[in-house]
């Protein structure tokens, strides 16, 4: 541990060498001390304006978050009423085509019971033409049985 100390006209150097390694040490630089500097007049209105600085910052990030809280509910508000009025919507235009089925379905129906009634009716009279035709075969049969002739494939009696 060997120490050299040299000397110049406006300074204090020192230099030591320790371990193989040298340091230059100024003795009249100003060394931060580890102690705060007392309280000054200057010092304490920084502290104020700083404590006055931190509480407009909270104040203004809890007006702002208010204002989000509140345009978060507005905007909420505004999703459910539209949502409501979708589903309305559906609703209505479920039901309007429900209404429009059962009509579709009602008036099928009478078709269909329309339809089976004149089909009734054509048989009945398809029943009646061949029971009529049946029967004037059955009279012109009995006539040329009386008369005891053939009859011809011209015939004038044709049913």
């Amino acid at each position: 541990m060997f120490a050299k100390k040299l000397t110049m006209a406006s300074t204090s150097v020192a230099i030591s060498e320790e371990d193989g390694e040298s340091t230059v040490v100024d003795r009249l630089a100003i060394v931060p001390s580890e102690e705060p500097p007392p309280a000054t007049a200057v010092t304490t209105r920084r502290g104020e304006v700083e404590s006055k600085i931190a509480a407009w910052e909270a104040e203004e990030v809890a007006r702002i978050t208010s204002r989000l809280q509140r345009q978060k509910a507005i905007i909420d508000g505004w999703e459910i009423e539209q949502v409501e009025k979708a589903n309305a919507w559906l609703k209505k235009v479920e039901r309007k085509l429900e209404e429009k089925r059962a009509r579709a379905a009602e008036r099928m129906r009478n078709e269909v019971a329309v339809a089976k009634q004149k089909a009734e009716e054509r048989r009945a009279e398809a029943e009646g033409r061949r029971k009529e035709k049946g029967g004037k075969v059955m009279e012109i049969a009995s006539i040329f049985k009386v008369f005891g002739r053939v009859p011809s494939k011209r015939s004038f009696f044709k049913p």
